[in-house]
């Protein structure tokens, strides 16, 4: 029974990610749930689980991260929520006992992510083509909504180039195929720049993998033919939002480096927010300001005309009104305003953590590892990538799905080894 919960699980956590408002919550509670139930009913031995922990480098990385911010977010007197942005890593380790505990089997997980990116690429024909929506934004917007399709349709891709010895059926390999594509084409939909160099960037390490047994000079031309395609199909297949947005976002980006004006509502906004953050992070660059250091320096760079007036958000709460920083959309140097180098470092220690963990696994003579390991690296790169115009570690759903989805792989990596130990 406990098995057929978590390959269940292993399912319906990628399948209805973006099914319903927080759908990505749902592999952190159900197995946080487990967890906490198996440790009170002593099913896990404290010792054996401290040092299963203690071997996976991803936990230290979540584990600095953790500490920095806590501290780093009481010394700043930030608001209480602020607390719950580490909840996902704190929580962890609960996935990662359950998941050793038992006996999953990655099919599931693989199909599950075919399935998640189905449904949300029939939630964005209906949105865009049938509710005459701008972008598809799905029950959140539309950039964590293109991003999050991109993950999902890369998880159908690894299946599919990864797991052959696992998916050898015709149908099997179809439904992957069909889900992979759904991810990208849902991006498009969702008009979403960001996840463009995802696309590009998941197309060719894994095209480069399906042909890596031809030669280099073939393979460039199947890829490029690629991409070509690709290209073709955002520019022809109408109501794809993309091609304008990227277009508009080029000129934005030059005349705001021209010109130092803020044309669109992408690119040029972008920058400006980008050189407040560093004006900011620049007055503390070891702890940073916190929130509301942030909004007293940018709004002194305003006064002086350093920044666009823009940068400062004003509405109204109650009978007054409130003001608050333009979300500065890049990871890292959100981090640098508010927190500093050290909430830098405690970014990366995840990232670094992560990589690491799967890095070792990347060249395994076995399907199972290798689709796991390569996945878990991709992870790092794509949301390392979404980081550069948006704040992963700042938006739920991106930090939820990151970290718990990345201590799943290494607890059904982690299975896999022992499953195959236990054969030898």
């Amino acid at each position: 029974m406990h098995n057929r919960i978590i390959n269940i699980s292993l399912f319906l956590i990628p399948a209805l990610a973006l099914g319903f408002p927080g759908g990505y919550w749902l592999g952190l509670l159900i197995y946080s749930v487990i967890g906490i139930a198996m440790i009170a009913r002593r099913q896990v031995r404290f010792a054996d689980s401290i040092q299963l922990i203690k071997a996976v480098p991803m936990i230290w990385g979540f584990s600095i991260f953790v500490v920095l911010h806590i501290v780093l977010t009481i010394y700043h007197h930030e608001p209480a929520k602020d607390f719950g942005n580490v909840l996902p890593f704190i929580l962890s380790p609960l996935i990662l006992l359950v998941v050793t505990q038992g006996n999953p089997n990655p099919r599931y997980f693989w199909l599950g992510c075919a399935s998640g990116a189905l449904l949300a690429f029939l939630i964005a024909v209906v949105q865009v083509y049938f509710l005459d929506v701008g972008r598809a934004f799905g029950f959140a917007n539309p950039i964590t909504f293109g991003d999050t399709a991109i993950i999902l349709g890369t998880g159908a891709f690894i299946g599919l180039f990864y797991c052959r010895s696992i998916f050898q059926s015709t149908v099997s390999r179809a439904y992957l195929l069909a889900g992979g594509l759904a991810g990208i084409i849902t991006s498009l939909l969702s008009g979403s720049k960001g996840g463009w160099l995802s696309v590009i960037m998941v197309i060719l390490l894994l095209a480069n993998a399906a042909l890596r047994s031809l030669p280099i000079f073939k393979r460039l031309a199947i890829i490029s033919g690629i991409l070509i395609a690709l290209a073709l199909f955002a520019s022809v297949v109408p109501k794809l939002p993309v091609v304008d947005r990227v277009i508009s976002a080029y000129h934005g980006a030059k005349t705001w480096v021209q010109t130092g004006q803020i044309t669109e509502g992408s690119a040029s906004i972008r920058l400006e927010a980008f050189k407040a953050g560093l004006l900011a992070g620049a007055h503390s660059p070891i702890l940073g300001l916190g929130r509301q250091g942030q909004l007293e320096v940018i709004q002194a760079a305003v006064n002086a005309g350093l920044v666009d007036k823009v940068m400062i958000e004003k509405q109204i709460v109650g009978d007054k009104y409130v003001y608050s920083t333009f979300s500065i959309d890049n990871d890292l140097i959100n981090l640098f305003s508010r927190q500093g180098i050290l909430g830098v470092l405690g970014a990366l220690a995840v990232h670094l953590g992560v990589f690491f963990t799967f890095w070792r696994y990347r060249n395994d003579s076995t399907d199972a590892i290798k689709a796991i390991a390569t996945f878990g690296i991709l992870l790092v790169l794509l949301y390392f990538e979404f980081g550069l115009s948006i704040s992963v570690f700042g938006v739920s759903i991106f930090r939820t799905m990151y970290a718990s989805w990345v201590i799943l792989l290494a607890g059904l990596l982690i299975n896999e080894k022992r499953r195959l130990a236990s054969l030898s």
